[in-house]
């Protein structure tokens, strides 16, 4: 098949690349600034914008659209007005466009890469986005699924280096989250892919554990040991927290979050360039 990806050169997007090529499948990745990697398509558009998409979409057989707009997954913390506001550019109206122009060409399949246990997270500005996106991929008439991951590894490093610099460390006592290898989520969405399943499916990491077991684990591995305090969280926002962040009952990965450290990964930009 020829495949589309959206999102294609970020950590989640390389990996899906990287996993199609290895089925033996075509490989078309829509950007901005289209890069170079023997043997990949490169297609110049912007979903923000629209520009590019009928383009990018003419005659492929199937769509993955990992693409989304998280400003604070690029900057790597949380400011307050994330809290309220999120740009609609690339996760609504850019999955939209994307989708009109997938029915127009006759797109036979398309997966779209979401984010587990979002109605448990509806005062969230991105969370409200990635539930709009959800919607307008349900109501399409190309046959499709929805992945929902939880939070990838390289995302929680992120967070907690920008951590590590402060004064004091503090998170909620009792949340509790199943964080996963973006890798393993790349291999999840592409035998999804092959395999023609429909509908809404998540996918977890291996393990079940407190933020602040998850952060001092980090901090060990990074040789940054510190003293985490308990900060003190309302029951029912730990409940959502949790609730949002384990996806419980879904196929789980098997790298821990332990092992990945130790791999060496490192967080780097929200965007890479595709490497030969």
């Amino acid at each position: 098949m020829r495949i589309l990806v959206t999102g294609g050169t970020g950590h989640l997007g390389r990996a899906i690349v990287s996993g199609l090529r290895g089925e033996g499948h075509r490989v078309r990745i829509l950007a901005r600034r289209p890069g170079f990697h023997p043997g990949v398509e490169w297609a110049a558009g912007d979903l923000a914008t629209g520009a590019g998409i009928a383009d990018a979409v003419a005659g492929v057989d199937a769509i993955v659209h990992a693409a989304t707009n998280s400003p604070a997954a690029r900057r790597g913390r949380l400011r307050v007005a994330d809290l309220v506001h999120s740009p609609a550019d690339v996760d609504v109206d850019g999955t939209r466009a994307l989708l009109a122009a997938a029915e127009a060409a006759g797109v036979a399949r398309l997966v779209h890469v979401s984010i587990a246990g979002l109605e448990h997270m509806k005062g969230l500005g991105y969370t409200r986005r990635k539930l709009e996106a959800e919607e307008i991929v349900r109501g399409s008439l190309i046959p499709s699924s929805i992945v929902r991951a939880t939070g990838f590894y390289w995302l929680l490093e992120r967070l907690f280096a920008g951590m590590a610099e402060q004064r004091v460390l503090a998170v909620p006592a009792h949340v509790r989250m199943a964080p996963v290898d973006s890798d393993e989520v790349a291999a999840f969405v592409v035998d999804g892919l092959l395999a023609g399943r429909t509908g809404a499916e998540s996918f977890a990491g291996p393990e079940t554990l407190t933020l602040v077991e998850l952060l001092e684990q980090y901090l060990d591995a990074r040789g940054r040991p510190r003293r985490v305090r308990r900060a003190p969280v309302p029951r029912r926002i730990q409940r959502a927290l949790t609730a949002g962040s384990t996806a419980p009952g879904a196929p789980r990965g098997t790298t821990t979050w332990a092992q990945w450290l130790a791999r060496g990964d490192t967080a780097g930009p929200a965007v890479l360039p595709l490497a030969a």
